[in-house]
């Protein structure tokens, strides 16, 4: 799969990411009551207007519960219309999985900063359940069509869709690995390079298992 990403993408990437990381350090400090959109977009170096560009209200940008919940069409036509076949199908998936769910931080103080945050405002974590909800059904509406280009029949289109949905799920494993690693030690994170190379240990990991179990 091609690692590179467009100017744009990783421009908006980046200014999600900033928002996001922004929302939560000012709730942090100034309560959920008093933060504002107009700081947290100041705090992003970016006008309220590009804020409103990605999240709706200040509650949606804590949790990364964009306006307009997607995946970077370039991104999943990359994985869905991949030159390898069945044989890299964990590995390609675990990756996409990787790309379209994280909100990417080099922080690794940022995790148990919102779950600190989430403690505190227990009403916002209904609203981060939304998110991962939304985004794992529009991720495994690409693993379907991946699924579909390879050649894999089903017998109705709820057998497909349940497939798809239970392999973008199984396919999360190295994710959430990571993130149980980091927030375990976080100065692995700077031990080892960063998040990404983190992320390829438990993926090596997992896919080492899923040989073990054939």
């Amino acid at each position: 799969m091609p690692v590179e990403e467009s100017l744009r993408s990783k421009k908006a990437r980046l200014t999600r990411s900033a928002l996001h990381e922004a929302a939560i350090t000012r709730v942090l400090e100034d309560g959920l009551t008093f933060a504002t959109v107009a700081t947290i977009a100041a705090d992003a170096g970016v006008s309220t207007r590009t804020f409103f560009n990605y999240f709706e209200t200040k509650e949606d940008a804590i949790v990364g519960l964009g306006a307009d919940v997607s995946v970077d069409e370039s991104l999943a036509d990359d994985y869905v219309y991949a030159d390898s076949g069945l044989d890299t199908l964990a590995e390609d998936t675990a990756r996409f999985v990787r790309e379209a769910l994280l909100i990417g931080s080099v922080d690794p103080e940022m995790p148990a900063r919102r779950r600190r945050l989430f403690a505190l405002y227990p009403e916002l974590v209904s609203k981060s359940f939304d998110r991962a909800e939304a985004l794992e059904e529009i991720v495994a509406g690409h693993v379907l069509r991946r699924l579909r280009h390879l050649g894999q029949e089903f017998s109705t289109e709820d057998s497909a869709q349940r497939s798809a949905r239970m392999l973008t799920q199984l396919c999360r494993v190295p994710l959430n690995h990571a993130g149980q690693t980091i927030k375990r030690s976080p100065e692995v994170v700077e031990d080892r390079g960063g998040t990404k190379e983190i992320f390829e240990d438990s993926l090596g990991l997992f896919l080492k298992v899923l040989e073990r179990l054939q």
